[in-house]
């Protein structure tokens, strides 16, 4: 009988203290996970009603926190070692989890949307791709300058093209590279004229830290740098600004492994302080950038994450300018106001979105189609 009594016990205990101690256990871990991504918000009542509140429930379980930093500290304390051993083999092995590479000393990569492709070159296009992209840029530059406006493109670097030395050594890199085969055949066959910042930023990482090291972007003084080389290309006169060295807490890369942001390398910095800016924005997608610079000059850049940063420099040297994602131009929403009250139109892509910009239904075949070119 008092096996019994005991067994009723412990099976009640077993049900019901989870539930007793939740608030408590809650209170041990309420240091929030920063993830990249949107947690799971209670369902409302639908055919998926009960699949929903099980993500729910499943995120809001007590010390589920503390118990996802634990396994990523442990999988990153063994990985390392694996990877030793296995380099010491000779063997081309890396790491990557949720789409992050494991870089040397405490870099981060980008896995995603074919980066490693794009750093061992092996998705060099054809001369008949060349060909195509040339011939869409020229006509999209053609009908700009027949409205008196000026057409850039510009790619800003991957960041394994930029930081190199701290790729992983199981990944070779290529000799050859996509996007510079890109270029320079627009150099060798087109007055078009595509920007790509690689050189400058080298240049400029000799003496400061121009990409985050556990995030995909390039901090603030990459992004000066490579808005001066946009600059350049449309005929200003202009020089790089003073930096003063701080630090923020930024890295996607490392909420991709449920990690805190780490406090990095960053730069202010104030480009022609004799003019000012005002940045108003509705969403993510939609900035604009007005500054008492009263030259009348007005600007639309069509690009990806990567523009934002350049806002404080471009937006100096223009009255208006408009900093809009590619995403936004499309069948329901062609921007004809915008692309008509334009001086300067500018597509903007880092280089493992090049696709977005000359592939098939990028934003040039976008702008070929929405105006009968």
């Amino acid at each position: 009988m008092k096996k019994k009594i005991a067994a009723i016990i412990i099976f009640i205990f077993v049900l019901v203290f989870p539930m007793v101690a939740w608030p408590l256990l809650d209170y041990i871990d309420n240091t929030p996970l920063q993830e990249n991504r949107e947690p799971a918000q209670y369902p409302n009542f639908s055919n998926s009603f009960f699949t929903d509140f099980d993500k729910y429930f499943l995120e809001q379980i007590p010390i589920r926190n503390s118990l996802i930093r634990f396994y990523s500290i442990m999988e990153d304390y063994f990985g390392r070692g694996y990877e030793k051993i296995l380099n010491q083999l000779n063997l081309n092995y890396y790491r990557e989890i949720n789409d992050v590479i494991f870089g040397e000393e405490d870099w981060l990569f980008y896995f995603g949307d074919n980066s490693l492709a794009y750093y061992r070159g092996t998705n060099l296009p054809t001369e008949s791709e060349l060909a195509s992209y040339v011939k869409k840029a020229e006509k999209v530059d053609e009908y700009f300058r027949s409205q008196g406006k000026e057409f850039r493109i510009f790619v800003a670097p991957n960041k394994e093209q930029m930081y190199s030395e701290y790729m992983p050594k199981g990944i070779k890199e290529g000799e050859k590279k996509r996007i510079e085969m890109i270029v320079n055949y627009f150099k060798a066959n087109s007055s078009v004229e595509i920007v790509y910042a690689k050189d400058a930023l080298v240049e400029a990482k000799k003496e400061m830290q121009v990409y985050y090291k556990q995030d995909t972007h390039w901090n603030r003084a990459g992004a000066h740098i490579g808005a001066l080389e946009l600059l350049k290309s449309l005929g200003y006169e202009c020089e790089r600004a003073t930096f003063e060295t701080t630090t923020r807490n930024i890295a996607d890369l490392a909420l991709m492994l449920a990690r805190p942001a780490i406090e990095d390398v960053d730069f202010n910095y104030n480009y022609k302080p004799e003019y000012e800016l005002n940045i108003t924005s509705t969403d993510d997608f939609h900035f604009e950038v007005n500054s008492t610079n009263a030259n009348d000059k007005k600007l639309l850049l069509l690009g990806d994450s990567f523009r934002k940063s350049m806002m404080d420099t471009l937006g100096k040297e223009f009255t208006n300018s408009k900093f809009y994602h590619r995403s936004v131009f499309n069948a329901g929403n062609r921007l004809v106001d915008e692309f008509n009250d334009a001086d300067v139109i500018v597509l903007q892509a880092v280089e493992r979105y090049d696709n977005d910009i000359f592939g098939n239904g990028g934003a040039l075949d976008r702008i070929i189609q929405f105006n009968n070119l």
